[in-house]
This record gives C-alpha cells, sequence and structure tokens, in this order.
C-alpha cells in the first residue's frame, strides 16, 4: 500500500460563494473515499485560502475514513480574496513538517482548487524543490489556465472543468492519478 501526505487547498473566495464551497467539501469528501486513511496509510490535511491561507487540519489529525470526511463537511465558508501563493507557501511552511503529520517515507501532494486568478512569484517552485507534487484544478471559465500549468508538477497535472457542477466528472480521473488505493482499479 502506498504512503501519502496529501494537502487540499481548497479556494473559498468571495468569487467561490457558499454554495460552490459545498460542493467543493462534496468532492473532497468522496475523492477521499478512494484512499486507505491512517498513520500507516494516507493522511489528508485541508488548507482554506481566500487572501490568506488557514489550515482547518493537519495531516495527522484524522486516522479514519469517517472522522474525515466528517471534518471535511464541517467545513465553514468565509470569503475574501484569492491568493494562491499564499496558500502554496502555507502548504510549505506549515503542511509538510514532521509537527503536522508530515512523513519522510510518505508521498507528497498537493491538490489546489481555485475559480480564481491570482499573482504568484516562486511560490510554486519554493513547493516543488521539497518534491511536493501539485495538482491543480481550475474552475469556471474565469480561470487562469496558463498560471495553473506553471503551479502544476506537470502538464497533465492540471483539470480545467467549467462550473463547479461539473467538478464530480474527474474526481475518480484525478484519485487515480493521485496514486488512489489500486484496489478501486481493478
Amino acid at each position: 500500500m502506498a504512503k501519502g501526505d496529501i494537502v487540499f487547498l481548497l479556494d473559498e473566495s468571495g468569487s467561490v460563494g457558499s454554495i460552490n464551497f459545498e460542493t467543493t467539501k462534496t468532492f473532497v469528501y468522496n475523492f477521499v473515499s478512494y484512499f486507505s486513511i491512517g498513520p500507516n496509510a494516507n493522511q489528508i490535511s485541508v488548507v482554506t485560502f481566500s487572501s490568506n491561507a488557514t489550515e482547518d487540519f493537519s495531516l495527522n489529525r484524522y486516522s479514519s475514513l469517517s472522522t474525515l470526511q466528517s471534518a471535511v463537511l464541517s467545513l465553514s465558508y468565509s470569503g475574501g480574496g484569492t491568493s494562491i501563493g499564499a496558500a502554496l507557501d502555507f502548504a510549505r511552511l506549515h503542511s509538510f513538517i514532521p509537527t503536522h503529520g508530515a512523513r519522510p517515507d510518505a508521498a507528497k501532494l498537493v491538490i489546489l482548487i481555485t475559480d480564481g486568478q491570482s499573482s504568484l512569484s516562486n511560490e510554486a517552485d519554493l513547493l516543488k524543490d521539497q518534491y511536493v507534487t501539485i495538482f491543480c484544478v481550475g474552475v469556471t471559465r474565469g480561470i487562469n489556465e496558463e498560471l495553473l500549468r506553471r503551479v502544476s508538477s506537470h502538464n497533465d497535472y492540471t483539470y480545467v472543468t467549467d462550473s463547479f457542477i461539473t467538478l464530480s466528472g474527474i474526481q475518480s480521473y484525478l484519485a487515480e492519478k493521485s496514486c488512489a488505493d489500486s484496489k478501486y482499479w481493478s
């Protein structure tokens, strides 16, 4: 079984809105069901961001699928601007450290879900320099696809969908690409 430390960076800016944020939570809730969860399997963290980033829970906070899914559903929406750079910096400086549950023998992944555009400097490169694989999901036609492709670790790790309603359409594909447990792909 593969071990992964997976950090979701969820855009909760004003343009997302509370209804679409609920759809994003449902996406994450269903997505994590593709993975074995626990200290010897996969660990999941959620960081929400708008103008600033906040860790909702660390990698080592939940060790069962049911408690993890409950925590995802209890996330609250706050609104604000969109700073993808702040989210990436937060993940680099706080999420992937041992005190927050990061393990030296686990693959490190970020899954960024955003509907907006943001200015960036080198935040994505600094995170990649720490051997973190970054997947980007851009939702709505307002996103800057070129920017997301620069943030992603590989061109094939950028996904664009027209609306939050169609977000679930990429769920199993993204789970497979991000190394979900093979029991789901037989």
